[in-house]
């Protein structure tokens, strides 16, 4: 098998198992499964996986290095802070709505992990909210009336976006753009004016 085979095969082994631990969790779903999913046999998946956790270890890698590759773009851009949790709520919005999948794990699979690969991937969750809470810390820095708290707002902008795996379709009527914008929108100016 070529090279691009192997990726291309590696690739769909990822797709089946980031579709099916997102429809029946990690711990309902078999390599067996994966396998049947796919076509093949269960040995042919450990030429490219070892073990389901190692499976779901990449896909957890994977969306990390995503936001997190998003996220240093947007730091390091040097626009407004304002502008940059705006840029920042649209690539959150634009990658988990392509990737429904991945962020249904992200948000109840990680902790099906064992150590040390759950705790690598609640550091780098932590140091991401660190630097989400500093962008948000400089916004506030500027904003008039009542202290907030920017650990709560920037688990708050977040959760809220991460929520949307469970309802958020972005085949129906708003875009992720207009999601994007919805979001922003109700941080910048609240649901009460």
């Amino acid at each position: 098998m070529s090279a691009p085979d192997r990726i291309d095969r590696k690739e769909q082994i990822f797709a089946a198992g980031a579709r099916l631990f997102a429809l029946k969790g990690y711990e309902r779903t078999s390599l067996q499964e994966v396998a049947d999913a796919l076509g093949v046999t269960k040995p042919a998946l450990y030429y490219y996986y070892r073990s389901k956790e190692e499976l779901l270890f990449e896909i957890t890698g994977f969306v990390m290095d995503r936001v997190a590759a998003d996220l240093e773009a947007v730091v390091r851009s040097g626009r407004p802070p304002v502008d940059q949790l705006q840029d920042l709520i649209r690539r959150y919005v634009r990658f988990f709505a392509a990737h429904p999948d991945e962020l249904t794990i992200m948000s109840t699979q990680v902790d099906s992990l064992s150590e040390p690969h759950r705790a690598e991937i609640l550091d780098r969750q932590r140091a991401y909210l660190h630097t989400v809470r500093g962008i948000v810390e400089q916004i506030l820095a500027g904003r008039p009336g009542r202290p907030l708290d920017p650990t709560a707002v920037a688990f708050g902008v977040l959760g809220a976006m991460n929520w949307i795996f469970k309802w958020y379709d972005p085949r129906g009527a708003v875009t992720p753009e207009a999601l994007a914008d919805d979001f922003m929108e109700l941080l910048s100016h609240g649901l009460l004016r």
